[in-house]
């Protein structure tokens, strides 16, 4: 789903931040995201900043396809490694937790700019994931995802037609 710090991967993952395809998939306001994109503001950073509340987030609202692509996984004891082994089987989950993920993210940009934004021109100015300025604005990032994923109220909209969709035309295309 993401890169993450976790036990194995079979567990939830206890840290997250969103993979470059998801952020891409998308198309954010906020220039965070191309800063973590282009590495400027590595995986370590941002998992340090929100990575356990934006897991938390991703389990809640997308939880049940990460569980039901292991699960396919496992039942047909395919190799995690082997897109082009497991793709054609067990895809589908795979392609809504991603399409579940971008939603989640369209909402964290939409919710949290101002933070984002804010640790953005800090880190753009100082390209410096140490600078002491950086600290305060990545706590209050932090702090506003972790509001959103407290938010028992939080509803993710995404497009599962449209995931289902990709995933169909992707299969087609691995088959030929």
């Amino acid at each position: 789903m993401g890169q993450g710090a976790s036990g194995s991967s079979k567990d939830k993952p206890k840290s997250l931040v969103p993979t470059s395809t998801q952020l891409k998939r998308a198309e954010l306001q906020s220039k965070w995201w191309a800063l973590q994109i282009s590495g400027v503001a590595p995986a370590p950073l941002c998992l340090q900043a929100y990575g356990a509340p934006y897991a938390a987030m991703c389990e809640r609202h997308c939880g049940q396809h990460r569980l039901e692509h292991q699960k396919c996984l496992q039942k047909g004891k395919l190799d995690p490694l082997n897109m082009q082994a497991w793709y054609p089987v067990c895809g589908e989950p795979f392609e809504l937790e991603n399409a579940c993920v971008v939603g989640i993210l369209k909402e964290v940009d939409r919710r949290c700019s101002s933070q984002l934004d804010k640790a953005a021109a800090v880190l753009s100015r100082s390209q410096d994931q140490a600078d002491p300025k950086l600290k305060e604005p990545l706590e209050a990032l932090g702090r506003c995802i972790s509001q959103m994923a407290g938010d028992k109220n939080l509803k993710i909209e995404y497009d599962a037609q449209k995931a289902r969709s990709r995933f169909d035309a992707s299969k087609r295309l691995m088959s030929r």
